[in-house]
């Protein structure tokens, strides 16, 4: 399949372009700066630039959409959901104009407002799935959970396929795919691996051993301690586009684990106690569900933080602390 990738040049870009050349598809990278990756066609542009990015979708049979302003803070409000939705709706009259029928939405968990709260949100019922309410509390959650619904409508109104994955709190844990990551994207700013890890995935957080770093988002009920390995996160991708069946679906993409180092009963008991539990969450089970994916995509999670070279060296992070 020849697949036009918007943005393959930012952080989680590199690792889908190498899923989709393992997987034997002709990728080309439509990003403001060259991807990092062998093998992968180029044409430099800005999503909101149409003209252009009609042209650089000739030829394409799927698109998957990743360019975007990453997070809140990033750009002023106005600058956020206007590249983050206009974006995406340049994208589908692009596809329209071009006669692709196919196109793959980096979404994101803060769609459901869990991501980043300016409030106390609590779930009406665990695990998290796509049926549960949004409530997004900033300007990046309200842009993506736009962006999904743009894309349902286009679905509609036209008959394209849209697939919105919500990517659950991407960690980069694999060493050598770490140190690739770090030269594109918002992770140019660190200048290590060990620098990158440490800040990004140790905090001073909740922790059943006491007040040591440990993995986690900034606060603890952050994303409900949902992450996801961005080598599953770009399995998921491949999955998506690759599917000839579905026509508008929004699926949560994590792995099958949270980031706390508490278990999973211990954290509803602590934070959720009158949350209505709809099955069994044992050991570290994530309180997002990827079912859906599963189901209908063959999503299922290959790596886990907890045996990752991230893993190895926090450990001995936590032993120097200790005098271990």
């Amino acid at each position: 399949m020849k697949i036009l990738v918007t943005g393959g040049s930012g952080t989680i870009g590199g690792y889908v372009l190498r899923e989709l050349l393992g997987a034997g598809h002709t990728v080309t990278d439509y990003s403001r700066t060259p991807p990092r990756v062998d093998g992968v066609g180029f044409i430099p542009g800005d999503i909101m630039d149409l003209a252009h990015l009609s042209t650089a979708c000739a030829g394409h049979e799927a698109i998957i959409h990743l360019a975007a302003v990453p997070g809140p803070g990033r750009a002023s409000p106005e600058q956020l959901l206007t590249i983050n939705v206009i974006g995406t709706v340049n994208v589908l009259e692009a596809a329209l104009r071009a006669g692709i029928n196919k196109i793959v939405l980096a979404s994101s968990g803060a769609a459901t407002g869990f991501s980043f709260p300016k409030r106390e949100l609590t779930p009406q019922y665990l695990p998290l799935d796509e049926r549960h309410p949004c409530d997004p509390q900033d300007d990046y959650g309200l842009s993506k959970l736009l962006a999904e619904l743009t894309c349902k409508r286009y679905s509609a109104a036209f008959g394209l396929s849209t697939l919105c994955l919500r990517i659950n709190h991407n960690w980069y844990l694999s060493r050598p795919e770490a140190e690739l990551a770090l030269c594109s994207g918002w992770a140019k700013n660190f200048a290590t691996v060990e620098e990158f890890w440490a800040k990004r995935y140790c905090k001073v957080i909740e922790d059943a051993d006491g007040d040591w770093p440990t993995p986690g988002p900034p606060a603890p009920k952050n994303l409900l301690w949902a992450v996801t390995d961005a080598r599953d996160a770009a399995q998921a991708f491949r999955l998506a586009v690759e599917d000839a069946t579905l026509q508008h679906e929004v699926f949560h993409i994590n792995g099958d684990d949270t980031c706390s180092l508490i278990e999973t009963p211990t954290l509803i008991a602590r934070h959720y106690p009158q949350v209505l539990v709809t099955e069994p969450l044992e050991g570290f089970a994530s309180l997002v569900s990827h079912t859906k994916a599963t189901r209908l995509l063959n999503y299922r999670p290959q790596f886990t933080w907890r045996v990752s070279d991230f893993a190895v060296w926090f450990q001995r992070q936590r032993e120097a602390k200790s005098g271990g």
